[in-house]
């Protein structure tokens, strides 16, 4: 399979080969091969180099800023075999003064100035040179330049997504008992025909439902079992054989079915039928291939389909004897000769016209695939092992392709038949069907396992496998494949008919990304581009100025999942990790793996970064194991262990993380931060693995699991303000709770929390900050984005944190996705903001919330064109109406919820007014109205929190500390008036909360276990004496 040919290096990334050594012999033997095209990887190399040639106009006539799309095709346009040689010597003759081969940057664009005679632009050759020079060493060899353009060459896809949506597909009930021999499509009349074994025929309305069956079997009652059928389109008729020698042609779309014509008693049982209209100005030709192994042509006169077109019960029986003679086409209008052209049986036949000639097939070694003439009796033949069971014709690129019981696709060139072109493998049964989708030049294979997959015939890709796991009776097959071109859907038959709708197809449809989760969408300013990583790990290239895919590479750690990424401190690598905690970096522009760092252990690594501290780089990675991993960044070996491994193993305040961590940050010059699903925020001393504090908030342990995790941390660094001596850095973290947290990681405390939720059960799950780091952006679980403006944001010269509330202002928020936001990203140069979510989905929308486009959508826009800009995605759109009409209840709900606790409350006070009518008392009046308002909130509202606690029950069992109960503890439970602040040496946080925070907290804690009528402010009553309210 061509696609296996070199991918262990470059593009298959779960081959974990260590790298080859470059000694001289492996240059000369690469040179060769690259130069000669021969060797392991010639062929796929120049044939993949043509056909991106050929392909390029279509990439660049979309746009006029195809500047950045697919810039390896832009550079092949420009290369072809003498330019290969011309660069091989030239790097081979260069010598620097340290005695090495390779061009820096200047070198480089002289060089390929002068051989590729101005093709390339100063900017174009100077973002080639960063994308071969992936080890940032500011040089280019030539071991290099062949190895990015080879793996990037055989790397280059198209679009790849999924193809058809099998979760809508939908199994139609129909008429027949047996199984289906034939599905067509009647574009004439909108409808759909199926033929089955026993000879029953269904006709189906453009909606799949059944409108009419017909029985063949009452025209002929000794019929027997339908071998083929065929539909003739221009004359509506339908034309069966069968097993018992005989073809029919029968009228069935008229009012009352009839049978027209019986050729009995031939020779040999027919096997497969082929139409040929409008073959000749005489008529048409029906063709059929016989157990005998020979074609049969029935060549059929308009007059003779005229004269039958009358409404006559009778049919006419005719033999193969009466039509063969010379004089048969004008007596009967028909006539008949059959030519010998297989030894076995003619599994399949097919007239092509660009040919003008036949096809045919059999399961034979010799002759398995025949081109014949017609009119001559010259043919020509495939010999393939085991023979050929099907085939197809492709016409752009012009391929013939085959599949038989060997389970191998092949690719042939209709006039060079002596080898293949190609090959595709992947089935494990033998090949029954093939089916070109011409528009899309997508291949649809079916093997006898009921197993079907889609191929790109360009690229030689599989797209996507369907498996019909439904048992199927009376034979547990497919029996017959149908690709409705028309109405763009895929239909498959047994007993039953079956659709699978593809996703251009579908009305409401929103384009993919990915075909699994998204784990993140990353914006590389170098190259204008957005990388992207799936949890099938599968790494994207995207342009952002239109939306195409430019790269991309598969199998990034085998068969396991991507759950971390991002790049290096040059912007020309990237860093991804996995579920077994192996970290990877690579080339993304060719696929290529540089370096491979494995962790002590296989637990899942959920967060990397890459920090230079000094001159030294190190790659951070954390995870599951409760640790972090520091890799020092090593250009000279492959594999790497890492050189430092912090876990905290202290106590008390030094003690490091209890729970499995989700976060890193890093401020220069040697400060690390990480969060934990617990919770808990730890900040280290990187240089000396020194633990400074540990940060918590203040009601952490009163909250269930799920609430407690921090989701992401980052540092709110001041790029102006960093030489000062007292400037102070912020710590932002984002909670599964739904609040956005503020740290002074100086004092060791929270000075501000903010509830972010936009929907009750809505938690952050992500955020970033814009290069300035004066905005900041949220995602949240329920798919809404949230944008903070902090230009004002300060923690300097601050004796209290009382106007921080001023700081953090919300701008606007909208809903990107339907799904959890997985990563959120700013793209500077445009004002963009790029959100990629769960839902295999990367979007694109300006800073006030206008929609651009989905990474993987057919129409590419101008990012600097509003009139190219999509509309809303339908899923957001409704997802949006049915949350707008939730709020509405739930204001509705507050609204007659206030109404009645006003209520209660004016007849409180009138009734209190009555009773204390002496003026003596109305000194007391305003005290008297405060126990009445209590008294209301007590009736009404802790009522609604009490139903809401039992309504939670996949929170834990709250408990709370008998000393807090106590009567005496009540003022520390619910203000912080009297919390004082702990010495620095316990590094304990300070608890700075408002009061809106402990209200917040009355709605998450069971009523039975707080005091009564225990409020923020001045000191409360003992209960003995409110035994009167």
């Amino acid at each position: 399979m061509l696609p296996h040919i070199q991918q262990g290096r470059f593009m298959n990334a779960g081959d974990d080969q260590t790298r080859q050594t470059n000694s001289a012999s492996n240059y000369q033997t690469r040179d060769r091969d690259a130069v000669n095209g021969t060797g392991s990887t010639g062929t796929r190399f120049s044939g993949t180099l043509r056909a991106s040639t050929r392909a390029l106009p279509q990439v660049v006539e979309k746009k006029s800023g195809a500047r950045t799309a697919n810039f390896n095709s832009d550079v092949q346009q420009y290369m072809n075999i003498q330019h290969f040689e011309q660069l091989m010597q030239t790097f081979h003759a260069h010598k620097n003064e340290d005695g090495s081969s390779g061009f820096d940057i200047d070198k480089f664009r002289e060089v390929f100035g002068k051989v590729l005679g101005g093709g390339l632009s100063y900017d174009q050759m100077t973002m080639l040179f960063m994308k071969i020079d992936a080890n940032s060493d500011g040089t280019v060899d030539w071991d290099e330049f062949s190895t990015y353009m080879m793996a990037g060459s055989m790397g280059e896809t198209e679009h790849m997504i999924n193809v058809i949506d099998e979760k809508i597909r939908r199994m139609i009930n129909g008429p027949h008992k047996d199984m289906i021999k034939r599905i067509d499509f009647v574009p004439k009349e909108r409808k759909y025909v199926t033929v089955s074994r026993e000879g029953v025929v269904g006709i189906y309305g453009l909606n799949l439902k059944l409108q009419k069956t017909i029985d063949t079997k009452k025209f002929f009652p000794n019929m027997s079992w339908v071998a083929d059928s065929l539909f003739m389109h221009d004359h509506a008729k339908l034309v069966i054989i069968t097993d018992d020698r005989q073809l029919c042609i029968f009228d069935i779309l008229s009012i009352k079915p009839r049978l027209i014509a019986c050729i009995a008693q031939l020779e040999n049982n027919p096997l497969c039928l082929a139409y040929a209209p409008q073959y000749d100005d005489s008529g048409d030709l029906i063709l059929f291939g016989d157990d005998g192994g020979y074609v049969n042509v029935l060549q059929i006169t308009r007059k003779f389909l005229f004269d039958s077109s009358s409404d006559s019960d009778t049919f006419e029986q005719l033999t193969p004897a009466k039509l063969q003679k010379k004089d048969s086409l004008k007596k009967n209008s028909l006539s008949y000769y059959r030519r010998k052209i297989h030894t076995d049986w003619v599994l399949k036949v097919h007239y092509y016209p660009e040919m003008n000639g036949f096809v045919s097939c059999a399961s034979e070694n010799t002759k398995s695939l025949v081109i014949g003439d017609l009119e001559r009796k010259t043919v020509r033949y495939i010999h393939v092992p085991k023979g050929i069971k099907c085939f197809d014709v492709c016409r752009r690129p012009s391929f013939l392709v085959t599949g038989g019981r060997d389970k191998i696709i092949r690719l042939w060139n209709p006039y060079v038949l002596s080898k293949p072109a190609g090959s595709l493998q992947g089935h494990n049964t033998a090949i029954t069907s093939l089916i070109v989708n011409h528009e899309e030049s997508q291949l649809i294979s079916l093997s006898e396992d009921k197993v079907i997959k889609i191929w790109n015939i360009r690229n030689l890709n599989c797209i996507q496998t369907l498996m019909d796991k439904v048992p199927h009776r009376p034979e547990n097959i497919i029996s017959a494949i149908f690709f409705d071109a028309t109405n763009r859907q895929f239909l498959t038959g047994s007993n039953k008919l079956e659709t699978w709708p593809l996703y251009k197809n579908l009305r409401h449809t929103i384009a993919r990304s990915h075909d699994a989760g998204v784990v993140a969408a990353m914006f590389n300013e170098n190259f204008h581009q957005v990388v992207s990583g799936c949890q099938n790990g599968t790494v994207s290239i995207w342009d952002l100025a239109s939306g195409d895919k430019i790269f991309q590479f598969h199998n990034a750690h085998g068969k396991l999942e991507i759950t971390a990424m991002c790049f290096d401190a040059s912007g020309r690598r990237l860093v991804t990790g996995s579920r077994d905690g192996i970290v990877k970096m690579w080339n993304f522009n060719n696929g290529m793996i540089l370096r491979k760092m494995i962790k002590p252990n296989t637990l899942e690594a959920t967060d990397v970064i890459f920090v230079e501290m000094g001159s030294n780089h190190y790659i951070i990675a954390v995870g599951w194991d409760r640790k972090i991993t520091i890799f020092v960044e090593d250009p000279d070996h492959f594999e790497t262990h890492p050189v430092r491994v912090l876990n905290g193993a202290g106590w008390g305040a030094h003690k490091g993380h209890e729970d499995d961590i989700s976060s890193v940050a890093f401020c220069s010059p040697n400060m690390l931060a990480t969060s934990s699903v617990d919770g808990v925020i730890v900040i280290w001393n990187l240089e000396s693995g020194y633990i400074k504090l540990t940060l918590r908030e203040p009601f952490l342990d009163l909250r269930s699991k799920e609430e407690k995790v921090v989701e992401k941390i980052l540092f709110l660094q001041n790029p102006e303000k960093m030489s000062s001596r007292w400037h102070k850095i912020p710590l932002i973290s984002c909670h599964a709770d739904g609040y956005l947290r503020f740290w002074d990681i100086y004092e060791g405390c929270m000075v501000y929390e903010m509830n972010c939720q936009i929907t009750e059960d809505e938690g952050l799950g992500t955020m970033a900050l814009n290069p300035d780091n004066t905005l900041l952006m949220l995602g949240g679980s329920r798919g809404h984005i949230r944008i903070f403006d902090l230009k004002g944001f300060s923690l300097d010269n601050k004796k209290d944190y009382k106007d921080i509330e001023n700081q953090v202002v919300m701008k606007t928020f909208w809903r990107a996705h339907i799904q959890s936001i997985s990563s959120v990203n700013y793209v500077n140069a445009h004002d963009v903001i790029l959100t990629s979510s769960k839902d295999g989905t990367i979007r694109v929308w300006t800073s006030d919330g206008t929609h651009i486009g989905i990474f993987g959508q057919e129409v590419p826009w101008v990012i600097d064109d509003p009139s190219t800009y999509m509309p809303l995605p339908v899923d957001v759109k409704k997802e949006s109406a049915i949350e707008k009409q939730h709020n509405q209840l739930i204001t509705s709900h507050r609204e007659l919820l206030k109404k009645d606790v006003i209520e209660t409350w004016k007849h409180g006070i009138s009734k209190e007014l009555q009773q204390d009518s002496e003026s003596a008392e109305k000194v007391d009046l305003g005290k008297k109205i405060k126990e009445m308002r209590q008294r209301a909130i007590q009736v009404h509202i802790i009522q609604k929190w009490r139903e809401q606690c039992q309504r939670r029950k996949e929170a834990e069992d709250w408990t709370i500390s008998p000393d807090l109960i106590s009567v005496k503890n009540q003022k520390r439970f619910f203000t912080f008036d009297a919390a004082m602040k702990p010495p620095k040496s316990h590094q304990r946080t300070t608890l700075r909360v408002k009061h809106d925070a402990v209200f917040h907290m009355l709605t998450c804690h069971s009523l039975d276990e707080i005091p009564a009528f225990a409020i923020p402010g001045p000191k409360q009553q003992t209960l003995k004496s409110k035994k009167g309210i």
